[in-house]
């Protein structure tokens, strides 16, 4: 029996205002000129991997300084391609506090139950990695389902400052899947001050 004065309330769907950053802090006002890399972009979201070839699923940039690669990368997420639904982890000084793997955790997290219309679960630094990679395969799914591809953008990880020596480092990239759920996506990119931009 249940006390009449007990009420239960439905968590809330998660909310997430990650885009409407991006947008403001990160877009280009004039983007034009990028047809190339965005055409690039929308097919390697679209395209087939074989199970026994996961490293597929990733794509990662490496681009000099004052590239545009954030504007680019900005301008996907926010306008992605038919039939692609994407998340996004930007590391960069213009975002406060979007540097290391506890941010990452919880910015794409909030992203993915957002899409998922669902609310977002606790956690705790004990089980953050662990709900962040069931975000991801969940999302996954779900975009499989419904017949989309899943895509996750994380941009400057040369900037992770999560990436120390001692028993406290913790880098985004060790959080990545290593296989990545089937219809999942993931591009990576980073800067090189003396590289042209390459793709790998």
């Amino acid at each position: 029996m249940i006390d009449s004065s007990v009420q239960v309330f439905a968590g809330r769907a998660a909310v997430s205002g990650h885009l409407l950053q991006v947008e403001q802090a990160l877009a280009a006002t004039d983007f034009q000129g990028r047809e190339s890399e965005l055409a690039q972009l929308a097919a390697f979201s679209a395209h087939d991997v074989s199970a026994d070839c996961p490293s597929a699923s990733y794509w990662r940039w490496v681009a000099p300084a004052w590239a545009g690669k954030s504007a680019l990368l900005a301008h996907f997420v926010l306008h992605p391609p038919p039939g692609v639904d994407a998340v996004s982890f930007f590391i960069t000084s213009r975002m406060a506090a979007q540097n290391d793997a506890a941010a990452f955790c919880e910015v794409v997290q909030r992203q993915v139950y957002a899409m998922l219309g669902e609310a977002e679960p606790l956690s705790t630094p004990a089980t953050r990695d662990e709900q962040m990679l069931l975000a991801l395969h969940r999302a996954a799914q779900g975009c499989a389902a419904r017949g989309r591809r899943f895509v996750l953008v994380v941009d400057g990880l040369d900037e992770d400052r999560g990436v120390t020596a001692g028993p406290d480092g913790h880098s985004i990239a060790g959080l990545l899947p290593r296989v990545p759920p089937h219809g999942m996506r993931i591009l990576v990119a980073g800067r090189c001050r003396t590289c042209r931009s390459t793709i790998t």
